[in-house]
């Protein structure tokens, strides 16, 4: 399992969210997903039974947009599938290349794989509901020598 990330959890309105620091891009990445997770049910409580790939592209030179669609899509994986997630290695984060966006192989793309396991009432105790993350005062940015993240999620 990916240590607990450190991060301050921000309340927000009706919504929650999220600030964190990384040493780099990869793993500032990994921490958000980490975060996301440990805030919906405690991660420790998660094994990492099977493994999941996950791609997403996103915009060019838009890092807020890829690190919204990375969020969305391992939400995905809970909602659809009943998959709590709590390890997260990105394999390969490329940004700041032209394309549509829509394309992971055009535009800023970044792939990664996750463990988890499927959700058991027996064992899982959920916090809270994370719906999805949003554009409101969103910051994927660099500070000093590492990374600053911010990430508000409609609850």
């Amino acid at each position: 399992m990916v240590d607990r990330p450190e991060y301050t959890e921000i309340e927000h309105t009706a919504d929650v969210g999220m600030a964190l620091r990384a040493p780099d891009i990869r793993s500032a990445f990994e921490r958000a997903a980490a975060a996301a997770f440990d805030m919906m049910c405690d991660l420790d409580s998660v094994a990492a039974d099977a493994s999941f790939e996950v791609r997403v592209g996103g915009r060019p030179d838009d890092l807020e947009h890829l690190m919204v669609r990375w969020l969305s899509e391992l939400l995905y994986l809970y909602d659809s599938e009943g998959i709590l997630l709590s390890e997260f290695d990105v394999l390969e984060l490329q940004f700041g290349v032209q394309g549509d966006g829509e394309d992971p192989a055009a535009g800023s793309f970044l792939t990664a794989r996750a463990g988890g396991e499927r959700f058991d009432a027996r064992r899982h105790q959920m916090k809270l509901e994370l719906k999805a993350p949003t554009y409101h005062q969103l910051a994927v940015e660099r500070a000093g020598d590492g990374w600053s993240v911010r990430v508000i999620f409609d609850t």
